[in-house]
């Protein structure tokens, strides 16, 4: 196959370094990052430490890089306003798309772009709905899900001859190595570490009932390989596992793995964006049918790892011991 230039944006995000990681065992790839920090991991044949918002420094990283294909995975999760989200998730989506639009006129064909969505898109729904698709309804309740649905929308708006192929992964929630503390599991991981380890004994916790579908990373950016190559413009895929699991579920699951006494403590409220939504699951129809993707990788698998990676970072090795 012909060699192919990537851009991945929030390259040194969780997604970002799994993507890279992937990409990497195919030797065609050329692979550029940008990100907001001074450098980069893992092996890049070009970093440009770059803020979506500065549009002069957006352009000047896309000239340089000359992508064929952008992974689109930078943005702010939060806390942040409602205003500062608007200008990075939204205002970035914008500079990056007019930066690649001056680059395609260099070029014969468009410009491969694949914007990675968010579960957080879709909002509250009834159990009746459930599994939603690609064609379900999006009421978001927070700020963030209202800024990467406006990309989204920005995304299917592009014209279909213009110079932007675009296409929408639409990610539920990611699990794996190297999940951060400010998500649900990656703060249980980062605290059943910290006992596994003996510099506590409990874990603090909201609500525990939310019901929620967890693909892991390293199938989630299969999938986004596969629809940056394979994939239709404007149109959304849900890259998902087609089941959910209940938080307090996953939590008891980790502990087990870990094969240390636990003392859960439950506190007021809850899990970011769980409240009122008690369940989400995806239908992954569409991207089976049109790319022949599908997880590989059980929920026990990834909170293995992600506990695994967890304990390693606290200790500075790598590797847990799982107990029977």
């Amino acid at each position: 196959m012909p060699s192919r230039r990537a851009l991945v944006t929030g390259v040194n995000g969780f997604s970002g370094r799994h993507l890279v990681e992937r990409l990497r065992r195919e030797p065609r790839w050329e692979i550029f990052g940008l990100d907001t920090l001074p450098g980069a991991d893992g092996h890049l044949d070009g970093y440009f430490r770059c803020d979506l918002t500065d549009a002069g420094a957006v352009d000047e990283a896309v000239r340089q890089a000359r992508p064929d294909v952008v992974f689109h995975l930078a943005g702010l999760l939060g806390p942040h306003s409602a205003e500062r989200m608007w200008e990075v998730n939204v205002g970035g989506f914008v500079a990056l798309g007019d930066a690649l639009r001056r680059q395609q006129r260099q070029t014969a064909d468009p410009i491969r772009l694949l914007a990675i969505g968010s579960a957080a898109e879709i909002g509250a729904v009834d159990s009746s709905q459930l599994p939603v698709t690609e064609e379900t309804s999006c009421r978001p309740a927070g700020d963030y899900g209202r800024s990467k649905l406006e990309v989204t929308r920005l995304a299917l708006a592009e014209p279909a001859e213009g110079p932007l192929d675009i296409s929408v992964a639409r990610v539920f929630n990611l699990v794996g190595p190297g999940l951060g503390p400010e998500l649900a599991l990656g703060s249980f991981a980062r605290q059943i570490a910290e006992i596994v380890h003996g510099r506590a004994k409990s874990i603090h916790c909201g609500r525990l009932d939310a019901r929620r579908d967890y693909v892991d990373v390293r199938d989630a950016v299969e999938a986004y390989v596969g629809l940056a190559e394979c994939g239709r413009g404007r149109q959304i895929y849900n890259v998902c596992t087609g089941r959910s699991h209940a938080m307090g579920d996953l939590l008891q699951t980790m502990i087990e793995i870990s094969g240390v006494p636990v003392e859960v403590i439950v506190e007021a409220g809850g899990a970011r964006g769980s409240g009122h939504l008690p369940d989400i699951y995806g239908d992954r129809t569409k991207i089976v049918c049109e790319i022949g993707w599908a997880p590989r990788l059980s929920i026990e698998q990834s909170l293995a790892d992600l506990l695994a990676h967890a304990v390693g970072c606290v200790d500075g090795k790598r590797g847990l011991a799982i107990r029977d």
